[in-house]
């Protein structure tokens, strides 16, 4: 069995799971991982079985065994390691959102397609089951154009309080729900208006409020707070509904199936985006990369979510943080 070998770039906890994933793949091999930090780059070689591990992301995507790597870094560092893999001629896959700015962006899509190397942007919920569906009933015509959408991504504070080191609820999270309304409507935003309140003197503000005019006329609005209390029982509060000229899709990420009353109190157990089954990560996250495993054993293109689609996503988000910052409409 052919097998891709590939290097994860960036170990904080996603990046391990992206790891644990490509070593539970069964056409995957993990040969690297790289971290600058030099103990947690060798704890996780030593946990999947890499053969190597580096701390630099030029010596990383230098190795001549590696031939795709997965970068899992902190959104303002995504470029540097995407263009270095794509001028040593690997295949890149790199989290959302794309880039922290459109100048990034642009930079990066251009480096992979001078380079004729795959890239794709990971945007989960394209790959999760309810949104891929829902996707399907929309192009099918079932509930007729689209007219209205409301989403919301709602996590607890204390969860979050980290993360707003690194962006807003609007580039970190809202670019999910904004993403699957561009996905679902195949229509361009053409402005927006935002909204936020920074409660706790954080490095950006938790409570946001998003509403996107669409080329077609159709209304969108993201509700994004990082604020919820921390005894909340679900990790995420995600829903999304969506009105068309003929009838209405819902979708309820909140209630996972799955509800435990335990000692430190109820709790909501992941069953949609990174689920442990029988000793092995299911859900979401391994379809994706499988997905994207899929493409390069086969020399195709990512369709499913392309870099100039993750690019549209991260400049309507990038507005909306604008128009919060300045009480203004932005026209994209």
């Amino acid at each position: 069995m052919k097998k891709v070998r590939f290097a994860v770039i960036g170990l904080g906890w996603f990046g391990e799971k992206h790891a644990r994933v490509l070593t539970e793949l069964p056409n995957v091999e993990l040969v690297a991982v790289c971290s600058r930090t030099e103990s947690r780059a060798r704890e996780i070689a030593n946990r999947y079985g890499a053969e190597k591990w580096y701390t630099d992301w030029g010596r990383t995507v230098a190795d001549p065994e590696v031939e795709a790597v997965s970068v899992v870094t902190h959104v303002p560092e995504h470029r540097e390691p995407v263009i270095l893999a794509a001028e040593a001629g690997k295949h890149v896959l790199v989290e959302k959102p794309i880039a922290g700015n459109l100048k990034d962006a642009d930079e990066m899509i251009a480096s992979t397609e001078k380079n004729k190397v795959h890239f794709m942007v990971g945007h989960i919920l394209r790959f999760e089951s309810r949104y891929a569906q829902a996707k399907d009933i929309i192009d099918r015509g079932d509930i007729g154009k689209i007219v209205s959408m409301y989403t919301r991504r709602n996590i607890p504070g204390g969860f979050a309080a980290p993360h707003l080191k690194y962006g807003s609820p609007i580039l970190l999270d809202a670019i999910h729900d904004t993403d699957l309304m561009l996905w679902y409507t195949r229509e361009s935003v053409k402005s927006v208006y935002a909204t936020w309140i920074n409660i706790r003197d954080s490095p950006n503000p938790e409570i946001t409020w998003s509403v996107y005019n669409f080329s077609n006329g159709s209304k969108g609005v993201c509700e994004s707070l990082w604020l919820l209390p921390d005894n909340t029982a679900f990790a995420i509060d995600a829903k999304m509904e969506i009105l068309g000229t003929e009838g209405a899709l819902y979708i309820d990420c909140g209630d996972t199936g799955l509800e435990v009353n335990g000692k430190s109190g109820v709790k909501r157990y992941d069953t949609m985006h990174w689920p442990v089954i029988h000793g092995e990560i299911v859900g979401a996250l391994k379809e994706e990369i499988g997905y994207f495993v899929k493409c390069l054993l086969n020399d195709e293109k990512p369709s499913i979510v392309t870099p100039v689609e993750a690019r549209h996503a991260l400049e309507v988000v990038l507005a909306a943080e604008e128009s919060a910052r300045t009480g203004k409409i932005i026209t994209l």
